[in-house]
C-alpha cells in the first residue's frame, strides 16, 4: 500500500499543486466538498487550514455560509462524476466562486468545470497506471490525505504559521 500511495504522489505535477496552494492561500474563503471517503480526505484538510489561520468551511455543513466571488471550491472526488458533487459545484460557479478539483480523472465532469485541476491517479506499486491491489477508489483516498497534509507543510511555511499557532487554533472542545 505505501509504495503504490509513494507511486501516485511522486506522479502528481508540481505545477497543478503549486497552482492550487497559490489559489488556497489567496482567496477569501476555502470551501471544501466531497462525497465519501474523498469527503473525510478534503475534510481535514479544511481542519489544517484553519489551523493554518485560513478561514475554510465544510461546504454541506448546516452553518456554512453562501459561497461568493472570491471564494474558491475545492472538490476531492476520484470519479469526478458524484451527481450531488457535480451538482454543489454547478453551484457555486453559478454563485462566482473559482473551484478546484483534485481528482483520479482529468477528463470527468467536475475537471471541465473546474478553474484548476490536480490530476491525482491510481497506480501500482510498479507505477502501473490503474493497477492498484486496493479496492476500487481506496489508492486515491489514501493518497488525497497524505497529498493534502503535504500541501499543508508547504502553506505553513509560506504563510508562516509556526506549530505553536497552529496548535493554538486547534479546537479546545475535545
Amino acid at each position: 500500500m505505501t509504495r503504490e500511495i509513494e507511486a501516485s504522489l511522486t506522479r502528481v505535477e508540481e505545477e497543478e499543486a503549486r497552482a492550487l496552494i497559490a489559489a488556497t492561500t489567496e482567496c477569501q474563503r476555502v470551501f471544501v466538498l466531497g462525497a465519501g471517503r474523498s469527503k473525510l480526505a478534503v475534510d481535514g484538510f479544511a481542519m489544517r487550514l484553519t489551523h493554518l489561520g485560513l478561514t475554510a468551511h465544510v461546504a454541506t455543513n448546516v452553518t456554512t455560509p453562501a459561497i461568493a466571488p472570491g471564494d474558491l471550491l475545492i472538490v476531492c472526488s476520484g470519479s469526478g462524476e458524484t451527481p450531488g458533487v457535480v451538482a454543489i459545484t454547478r453551484q457555486a460557479i453559478r454563485a462566482g466562486a473559482r473551484v478546484a478539483v483534485v481528482t483520479a480523472t482529468p477528463d470527468s465532469a467536475l475537471a471541465a468545470q473546474a478553474d484548476l485541476v490536480v490530476r491525482l491517479r491510481e497506480y501500482g506499486e510498479d507505477h502501473q497506471l490503474s493497477a492498484s491491489t486496493q479496492f476500487v477508489g481506496t489508492l486515491f483516498e489514501q493518497a488525497a490525505f497524505v497529498f493534502f497534509d503535504c500541501l499543508v507543510m508547504v502553506m505553513q511555511r509560506t504563510v508562516g504559521a509556526t506549530a505553536e499557532d497552529m496548535f493554538a487554533r486547534h479546537t479546545n472542545l475535545e
